[in-house]
């Protein structure tokens, strides 16, 4: 039991490092293309960046977070102290 809890968090940090990149990538794409947009005066970049990458930057953050909460449950336990 305890060996399969060490490689489920094994996996699930893995997926955490991972949904860390996506979710910091994906919110720098949305930012860097509004700003884009403001910067060359072209509203429709700032729209059509918003419309193409806020759902999918937010979608990672969920499951970035998500993946955190399982972590927190599945690391491993420090031993108790006994007095």
């Amino acid at each position: 039991m305890i060996k399969m809890r060490t490689r489920a968090f094994a996996a699930v940090r893995a997926l955490f490092k991972l949904g860390l990149l996506v979710c910091f990538a994906l919110g720098a794409l949305l930012v860097a293309g509004q700003l884009a947009g403001v910067i060359l005066q072209r509203p429709e970049w700032v729209t059509g960046t918003s419309g193409l990458l806020f759902v999918p930057a937010v979608t990672a953050a969920a499951a970035f977070g998500l993946l955190g909460f399982i972590a927190a449950y599945l690391a491993p336990r420090k031993p108790e102290d006994e007095d």
